[in-house]
Order: C-alpha cells, then structure tokens, then sequence
C-alpha cells in the first residue's frame, strides 16, 4: 500500500512539473510574460540543468528586453545540450535587439551551419553584417538569398543603413510598381520618412497602409505618434487604443499610451498602461520615470524613488531623471542625496554645453571678406 501511495505520489510530482512547462508555453503564446517568467522560474528551482525550460525562459526575458540575462541562459542551455542548435539562431536574434550586431554574427552563422536551408537566418545574418560596417559581404549575402518581397525589404534596409538610400528606395519603388505587399512597401517610406523627419510624408505613408490594411497595428501606432509630436492628445490616443487592442504586448506604445492619458486626467488607466509597459520591457526607464512623476505629484514619494533609483541606472545619461530624483529625496528629507542628483544634472547640462561648443569650433571659419 505504502509503495502504491509513493508512486501516485512521484507521477503528481511528474505531471505537476510538466504542467509548469506547460503551463508557461501557454502564458508565453497568449502574451502573458509575467506569468510565463514565474512558472519557468518555478520548474528551474527543480531542474536547474533542463536545456529546455532555460531557452524558454530566455525567450521571455528577450521579449521583455532583458538581453543581457537571457543571452546568459541561452549560452547556458546550449552548453548544456550543444545539439539544440536551434537555440543559436535565438541567441543571434536576442544579440541583434540588444544592438550587439558583432556578436549576432557568430550566432547566426554557427545556426546556418547546422540548418542552411533556413533563409530567415541568412537575412539576419546579412543584416547583422551591415550593421558592423560589413557592407560589401552582407549586402552581397542578402542578393544570393531567393528573392521574395521578405528579402527584397531586408535588401532595401541593408542599403539605406550602408548609406545607399537611392538603391533602396528603388527597391521598394520596384515592389510598390508590381504591387506586392503595397502595404508593407508604405509603411516601410513611412518609417524612412519619419527617421528622416519628413513627418508629412511620413503620415501619407501611414495613411496609405491603413487604406489596405485598416488594422495595421504598426501604421496606428505611427500615425499616434505623428500626433503626438504636434500635441494633437484625443487623436493620438484614439490610435494608441486602436494600435494596443491589435498589438496589446507594444510596450512602447503602452508607454505613449500612459502619459497621454495621464496628462488628460485619466491618471488611473495612463499608470495602468506605464505599469504594463514595464512588465512588457524589463529595462524600460521611460515609463519607470513617469510612474515616479505620478507617484511624487500623489504624495508617494517613497514609491517613486524605488522606480527612479531603477531608472537611473539604466539611463544615467539623463538629466530629467537625475532632477526628478533630487525632487523625490527631498520630499523624503534626504538633503544630501537630493544635493547630488542635482549637482549631476548641472553636471550633465554642462557636458552638453560643452559637446555643443566643440561642435561648433570645428565648423569652418568664414574666410574674411576682401576689400
């Protein structure tokens, strides 16, 4: 009796681990990052070694923009089971959204060792090399690669980043004339528009996308922050909404979203959507800092600079954070602490005063005029 007990008791033990698994796939498919990080937490206290459950739980934390701990658990997992090569192609996307394009490479060209045939790898892979300055091989790596619309776009980037904006215009020129993915082919302009800041020509892009593809998440939420810029609140928030209700995991836009509302009087949904923001992007100091300017405008002073204290680190650079948080430690009565924060915003101003006036001393000299 008591060994019939044991072994019911042990197969729960079992089911219950894989329903930790599970159970995280689940959360990680329906967006719910959170929850998918706790459960692969949980079955990792359990099964340290488990290859699987630590790639997964690094695919969480790359979708929330923890690259730095999740590329460490990708490197573990495959030191663990080097034949699950296809976790290298995970890590060279994980470097290639932290901006490490260098390290990108090797990832990416030990996955195509293994898997050759997979043509999404070697788009990346030509991309990562224009990226690095590599111009010449990646560009020449991405025009060996079939030519669908996919790598027709991937070509179009590679040159407007080597500088060759011309050439990639007319590629996407090339494919909105055959009308292949004309949707797509816009709010691509849209985008080069808007890195260019031709807002109007941005916007007509984006508002031909939406003449195709109406719940085009990506062009909403580029026409919200169109009128962002130019304070236009109630039809910003209208797209941020519509954007999010297709798009709900855009942490970038959860953040847009939240300071417009706040800023409208709807305090309680704007912290909702900043607070969402922060779950959705790990190392997110943008919303961080708007939820501290909440809490310090609420009396809760203490709240804030735990957020700020946060922010700081992963934005050391800005003064509006630095300032904030001297405001916050003197609503706490810390005096000395406040007066550092706001020496390291003179500190910072200064700096930026300094880099203008050099900038400007490397300007040629007018010659003088001659009598």
């Amino acid at each position: 009796m008591y060994r019939v007990a044991l072994l019911v008791t042990l197969s729960l033990a079992a089911q219950e681990q894989e329903d930790l698994l599970l159970g995280g796939q689940q959360a990680l498919e329906r967006g719910d990052l959170t929850r998918a990080e706790a459960l692969y937490r949980q079955y990792l206290k359990q099964h340290p070694r488990s290859a699987e459950a630590l790639s997964n739980l690094a695919a969480v934390l790359a979708r929330r923009e923890a690259f730095d701990e999740a590329v460490a658990l990708y490197e573990k997992a495959l030191r663990l089971a080097p034949q699950l090569t296809q976790i290298h192609f995970n890590l060279g996307v994980a470097y290639l959204r932290a901006g490490y394009y260098g390290k990108a490479v090797p990832a990416l060209e030990r996955f195509l060792k293994a898997h050759p045939a997979e043509m999404r790898a070697h788009q990346l892979l030509g991309l990562a090399l224009v990226e690095t300055g590599d111009h010449r091989r990646g560009i020449a790596l991405l025009e060996k690669v079939p030519s669908d619309v996919s790598v027709v776009f991937a070509l179009a980037i590679a040159h407007i980043r080597a500088g060759d904006a011309a050439r990639g215009r007319k590629l996407l020129d090339e494919l909105e004339a055959r009308a292949v993915q004309p949707a797509q082919v816009h709010l691509l302009k849209g985008m080069l528009d808007y890195r260019a800041r031709n807002y109007d020509d941005a916007q007509k892009e984006f508002e031909q996308v939406l003449k195709s593809e109406p719940n085009s998440a990506a062009a909403l939420a580029a026409l919200g922050r169109l009128r962002l810029r130019v304070n236009d609140d109630p039809a910003s928030i209208n797209y941020f909404e519509k954007a999010l209700q297709l798009a709900p995991q855009d942490a970038e836009s959860c953040y847009q979203l939240g300071v417009l509302l706040d800023r409208n009087g709807r305090t309680a949904e704007g912290r909702a959507q900043l607070q969402k923001a922060v779950s959705l992007r790990a190392n997110y100091p943008d919303p961080m800092y708007a939820l501290a300017k909440i809490d310090l405008r609420e009396n809760q002073p203490a709240r804030a600079l735990k957020l700020l204290e946060r922010a700081v680190t992963l934005a050391p650079e800005q003064p509006a954070i630095h300032f904030l948080l001297g405001r916050t430690c003197q609503a706490l009565g810390m005096k000395e602490r406040a007066q550092k924060a706001f020496q390291e915003v003179r500190r910072l101003h200064a700096a930026s005063m300094e880099r203008h006036r050099k900038a400007l001393e490397t300007e040629l000299p007018l010659e003088p005029e001659r009598p």
